[in-house]
């Protein structure tokens, strides 16, 4: 007698394709998923980044403002204000502050541009997009808290310029840094 060929039947075939079908879809979830997350991740990242370049280039700025070799008698702080302020340093040493270089640099939250900006001489650069929240601080010898706008007595007064930011990268979560830098030439 001959042994007859077993096949599959529809039944086995259309159950399979299903369970197929399901793993595949499961699959495809997981894979849109993690890429989420990873865009997500991503963002943040650049915007801790982003934070942490401005915070570094505030500080920079801040500590060689009132650089004075020619001792001219420079004020550090040519404006200060809750929105921005401005430093000056004579980086060639000739007494003078050349407006059009780098020895004038000025910060601004611009809050109409979401933005935070930071200008050499002219030349605007923005440091920071997304910027949902951005005020700067001042203080005195001892920590005690100026507040802005200061006239100039005021702000010979001030040792520390701070700043508050806060980024919300594109609705996701935000990053947000607080920092206080000490004049490098501090009354």
């Amino acid at each position: 007698m001959r042994a007859r060929a077993r096949g599959l039947t529809l039944v086995e075939v259309l159950v399979g394709t299903a369970l197929g079908l399901v793993v595949a879809a499961s699959l495809a979830h997981a894979v849109a998923s993690g890429g989420r997350l990873l865009a997500s991740a991503s963002a943040r990242a650049e915007a801790e980044d982003t934070l942490q370049l401005a915070v570094e280039t505030l500080a920079f700025d801040v500590r060689r403002a009132g650089w004075d070799p020619a001792a001219a008698g420079l004020a550090p702080l040519v404006e200060a204000e809750a929105d921005g302020f401005g430093v000056v340093a004579d980086l060639d040493g000739d007494g003078g502050i050349d407006a059009a270089g780098d020895e004038l640099v000025r910060w601004r939250c611009d809050r109409e541009g979401r933005r935070l900006v930071r200008t050499v001489g002219r030349q605007p650069m923005p440091l920071a997009e997304g910027v949902v929240a951005c005020a700067f601080a001042y203080a005195a010898r001892g920590g005690a808290p100026l507040a802005p706008p200061l006239d100039a007595a005021a702000r010979a007064a001030v040792a520390a310029v701070g700043l508050d930011v806060r980024l919300a990268p594109a609705g996701r979560a935000p990053s947000a840094r607080r920092v206080r830098v000490a004049l490098r030439v501090a009354p």
